[in-house]
């Protein structure tokens, strides 16, 4: 520990000095763009891109914006070989962890001591119950983390933050790519990118992004398939106007709807490649449609108009095994159930939103206004409460069925698989509009930017879990203030205060109905630019505060509401390219995150929150390797460090956790044309695992186990 210590001060007491670097571009959208395609060569990478996407609305640059935001482009995670946002993608920003418990169904991040929500082109996808499916690597473009609430973009949100998918677009430039990628447990992959103009006036522009992956698990009997369809319009009706369409579809087919193990003998007990599952069960399959519909006009240089509509509708069924606990006679049985889960959501989002500037004498005002209204609906059918039936599986001596139908120990088949009943359903609702407007003062030659902004949402749920119904109806006002001080034009000090709410549709555990979540953020950061933007830093310190806190349980749809709770930490990013050759994401993040009062529990108040780590480090290097014989040669090198691991469910008596520790490398080539590139992950082959709590009476333990040591190797050209 002392150790790793010592690696983290040095990167946190380099930020705030040295500050004589040299002069940026200037602070518009486009300029920025500009600048960003002109680093270009053979040693630099896109580690460190420098603007916001237009759906995160500020028309601003990262250093200029008084928030910590982490953008990490594609090419990052096709270094890393990344498949989809499940995969290690959360390395890149500091702080940020899944709860690996869903095989592709949902991201689950969390930050700061809370559940972020995600959003897929700045549209609000936070799920009411499991979901969104999670984003592949073919239509990603980047994705963006907003540490904190961002009231500019989110009507409601946890006060941890928020990450927003950016996904392929078309660009006007020919371009086109086939990507083959091959690895362990049987992993084949192939996707094509296409990119060019319909016409020769480049009025009419297209995209198209095609995946297919098939492949096996880690775990006995697991098998996942994938399908990407992603074709994408836009039409440039002048140089100030133009509209977008977006379609995507994915597809999912996995045996496997969790890789999570299960023993009362507890964490890390069994072998890593133990299942409880039969290979004959019905698999999970999901289907994830998407469609987007953006129009922008630009009125003069300085104003511009966006509007979106946005569709989503996505599902998925299948059956697996569960344990609930203990075989009171012989621990070495497994009693499972067999469960049917299936859930059907769908969200309807519109929004408009202007950005502006004027001056009033020599104060410059950059304003966003805007009005967003959302519409989720969420429709599940299980039998996590009524299946009855045990398939007993020792644990010692496993034997697997070909067929279900006859295995089973007492109960009523037919009976815990009706879906008609009350108690197989949880249906909810939840529909907001929301209004906002900012002005982002602009004082001392732009070197001061005073934010203040102001947030109406109304919002209406309603649910029925199980036959608990409940309804909510809220108005709520959210202020925001961010100050951002330039010390030099490479170098910020901030100051950001925020609010977040976060209305609930659900029935708590108790069956009560539950409380609005409100949060609230105070941030102090600094960052740099480093060698002309070459690279640069970002550190923050920050305080949260949450009322009502809930944590959802995706396996069981529990939801447990433990009160308030209190995050506070240091986060520290690093991208870019720090030498001729070497770029590099390191990062590091302290989080102390406690239950501050809780009216069920008392004796929880001073207890970790669920999931919480208090030190997470990532370290991801890539090389360009200086032979003359070999151009194009790189090294590659990472690690991701996981210390002081909380349990999934708050508890007055915790169970340790094991630390994590993986150390990944590789090496590739490429030129113009062609590339190639291996990645080993958990070269060491440790014994690795996530997510992990207990059921209600404690006699069962539940972790997720990690993949042990496995490659990928993938073939890239450029037509």
């Amino acid at each position: 520990m002392l150790q790793f210590k010592g690696l983290v001060t040095p990167l946190l007491l380099a930020a705030p000095f040295c500050l004589n670097a040299q002069t940026i571009s200037s602070d518009t959208l486009k300029l920025l763009k500009i600048d960003e395609i002109e680093i270009t060569s053979k040693y630099y990478k896109r580690y460190n891109p420098k603007q916001l996407s237009e759906a995160l609305r500020l028309e601003t640059s990262l250093l200029k914006a008084p928030q910590h935001i982490q953008v990490i482009n594609s090419e990052i995670f096709r270094d890393q070989a990344v498949l989809n946002l499940n995969e290690s993608a959360t390395r890149n920003v500091s702080g940020t962890f899944r709860e690996e418990l869903h095989n592709g169904i949902s991201p689950d991040i969390y930050s700061r001591g809370g559940y972020i929500s995600a959003q897929r082109n700045g549209v609000d996808m936070r799920p009411l119950g499991k979901g969104p499916i999670a984003d592949d690597l073919a239509i990603i473009e980047r994705v963006e983390f907003v540490k904190g609430p961002s009231g500019f973009m989110n009507a409601i949100s946890d006060p941890s933050g928020s990450y927003n998918i950016i996904t392929k677009k078309p660009t006007g430039e020919t371009k086109r790519s086939f990507d083959l990628l091959t690895g362990s447990f049987g992993l084949l992959r192939a996707a094509v990118d296409l990119d060019g103009q319909l016409d020769k006036s480049n009025k009419v522009q297209y995209r198209l992004n095609v995946m297919g992956m098939r492949g096996n698990g880690f775990l006995k009997h697991d098998r996942n398939n994938r399908l990407l369809f992603a074709p994408s319009l836009k039409y440039q009706f002048s140089e100030r106007t133009s509209i977008t369409a977006e379609y995507i579809y994915q597809q999912l087919n996995y045996l496997l709807l969790s890789e999570a193990q299960m023993s009362p003998y507890g964490y890390g007990t069994l072998p890593k490649d133990f299942t409880i599952t039969d290979p004959s069960i019905r698999p999970f399959v999901g289907n994830d449609h998407n469609v987007f519909l953006t129009f922008q006009h630009r009125f003069k240089s300085d104003w511009q108009l966006t509007t979106k509509l946005a569709y989503i509708r996505s599902g998925y069924n299948g059956t697996l095994f569960w344990v609930n606990g203990a075989n009171a006679e012989n621990k070495d049985i497994l009693d499972r159930n067999l469960v049917y889960d299936s859930n059907k959501y769908g969200i309807f989002s519109t929004q408009a939103y202007l950005n502006g500037y004027f001056k009033t004498g020599n104060v410059g005002h950059r304003i966003i206004t805007g009005i967003d209204i959302n519409n989720k609906s969420s429709r599940s059918w299980d039998t996590w409460g009524t299946a009855t039936t045990v398939y007993p599986l020792s644990i010692t001596n496993p034997q697997y069925s070909e067929t279900i139908l006859n295995t089973g120990i007492g109960g009523d088949f037919a009976s815990e698989n009706d879906f008609t009943s009350e108690g197989s359903k949880i249906h909810r609702r939840l529909f907001y509009i929301s209004a906002y407007a900012m002005d982002e003062l602009l004082f001392l030659d732009e070197k001061l930017r005073v934010s203040l902004g102001l947030r109406v949402t109304a919002s209406n749920g309603k649910t029925n879990d199980y036959g608990a119904k409940s309804n909510s109806e809220d108005v709520v006002l959210t202020p925001r203030l961010g100050i951002n001080y330039a010390l030099d034009q490479n170098t910020s000090l901030y100051f950001l205060h925020d609010q977040s709410y976060l209305p609930q549709a659900g029935i708590s555990v108790d069956g009560t109905a539950l409380k609005p979540l409100k949060g609230v953020n105070y941030e102090l950061g600094i960052k740099r630019d480093w060698m002309e933007g070459k690279w640069n830093t970002s550190v923050s310190v920050y305080h949260i505060e949450r009322n009502r806190l809930i944590t959802p349980d995706p396996v069981s749809n529990l939801i447990y509401q433990t009160g308030e709770s209190k995050s506070r930490g240091v986060e520290f990013d690093l991208k870019g390219r720090l030498a001729k050759g070497l770029n590099a994401v390191i990062n590091y993040a302290y989080t102390d995150s406690k239950i501050s009062a809780d009216e069920m529990k008392p004796e929880n108040i001073g207890m970790a929150t669920p999931n919480r780590v208090k030190h997470i480090h990532n370290t991801w290097l890539n090389y360009l390797l200086p032979i003359e014989r070999v151009k194009g040669l790189t090294v590659s090198l990472g690690y991701q460090l996981l210390v002081g691991r909380a349990e999934r469910f708050t508890s007055t008596n915790p169970v340790a956790l094991k630390d994590i520790f993986r150390l990944d490398a590789g090496a590739g080539w490429s030129n113009d044309k062609y590339r190639i590139n291996l990645i080993v992950n958990n070269l060491l082959n440790e014994k690795m695992y996530s997510t992990a709590w207990r059921n209600g009476s404690g006699n069962m333990y539940y972790w997720v186990q990690m993949a042990p040591i496995h490659a990928r190797l993938s073939l890239g050209i450029n037509l």
